[in-house]
């Protein structure tokens, strides 16, 4: 018994251990992008031997693949969590705008830089999570029951536009606008494009969808 419980507690110490490189990778990651990033850099924010980052990733490109999966796994989560099952359809999507959003937000640079690096291993991560994004949209609009004002494959296409990272960049970057206003203008543009209506949700009220 004492051999078993030595083995999970270090088991255990390793799985932190693994964590907290990963966590210290995504903040050096938002910091300095993916080219400059070095595990030397990851090390000393976490706090740890540079030995000790390759014990757990053999190679950057390996320790960048984990940190990816480790922010679309964020994603899914949160949303799995925050995500009403039930509702109208419109309501739903705008929840779905906001948490997608902060999470945006949240995550920052290192998702930024991420989804921009030409790595294999992570390209395919970003095609399972859009994949993944698109089921979640489709599952929504497909309980309006023929109520938006196009076919369902025009409206899920519409609704990941809106709601893609570009997107979100865009408005928050070159268009300037607060947070709050992205999601509420890219709420009022789904309400609008797909069910005909103009937003009569306040800002007050969209904030409220905001995770903790």
């Amino acid at each position: 018994m004492p051999r078993k419980y030595s083995m999970e507690t270090r088991s255990e110490a390793a799985a932190l251990r693994r964590r907290r490189l990963i966590e210290a990778a995504v903040e050096v990651l938002g910091e300095v992008g993916a080219d400059r990033l070095t595990m030397d850099m990851v090390a000393e924010r976490a706090d740890a031997a540079t030995r000790t980052v390759y014990n757990h990733f053999a190679t950057r490109q390996e320790l960048l693949g984990a940190v990816q999966a480790h922010l679309l796994q964020a994603f899914r989560d949160t949303l799995q969590l925050d995500m009403p099952k039930t509702g109208k359809p419109a309501d739903r999507l705008r929840q779905f705008a906001a948490v997608l959003f902060n999470m945006y937000e949240r995550q920052g640079e290192a998702l930024t830089t991420l989804l921009e690096l030409d790595e294999p291993a992570i390209r395919a991560q970003v095609r399972d999570m859009r994949a993944w994004r698109r089921d979640r949209l489709e599952e929504i609009l497909r309980s309006a029951n023929g109520a938006t004002r196009m076919p369902l494959g025009q409206a899920v296409a519409f609704a990941f536009v809106l709601t893609n990272h570009v997107s979100w960049r865009a408005l928050r970057e070159e268009m300037g606008l607060t947070q709050d206003k992205a999601i509420e203008t890219t709420a009022a543009g789904l309400e609008a494009g797909l069910f005909g209506a103009s937003a009569t949700h306040t800002t007050g009220q969209i904030r409220q969808a905001r995770p903790a």
